[in-house]
């Protein structure tokens, strides 16, 4: 159940953010675990012409690789933000966090078995091929 908070610089079209929404969408699928996805995409103040991302992803330990899947996670994400909003990698952070099991609940219940939607690193998924497809 990964829960990612994405700051974006202020005025992205709402069309822009659904893209940026989707992308993110099978960065994490790809990087973390395949469902139970939650995004929010907030504005932050930004000058002109300032293309920082702040992306916050809170994960449960326990999957292995997790340097490796944050560097995915990295990787996935930038190829979203430089196209969208013209992100160099200088101008994203990602930081993933960890809660254990029993610091979350989500639809009411416990959250579901890692093992049941954790990606093996390199996967492909169409939605992240469509997403950079060129406009």
């Amino acid at each position: 159940m990964p829960f990612v908070r994405v700051d974006v610089p202020e005025g992205l079209s709402r069309e822009t953010k659904a893209r940026i929404h989707k992308g993110l969408y099978d960065a994490i699928a790809k990087s973390w675990f395949k469902e139970h996805i939650w995004i929010a995409i907030r504005d932050m103040y930004a000058e002109p012409g300032d293309k920082t991302v702040l992306l916050s992803c809170g994960v449960r330990p326990g999957r292995g690789q997790e340097a490796e899947r944050t560097k995915a996670l990295f990787d996935h994400a930038h190829k979203v933000m430089e196209k969208e909003v013209g992100t160099s990698p200088e101008e994203m952070i990602c930081m993933v966090h960890e809660f254990e099991q029993h610091m979350c609940i989500s639809g009411g219940g416990p959250l579901p078995a890692l093992g049941e939607g954790t990606p093996t690193l390199g996967e492909r998924t169409p939605v992240l091929e469509r997403v950079l497809e060129p406009a």
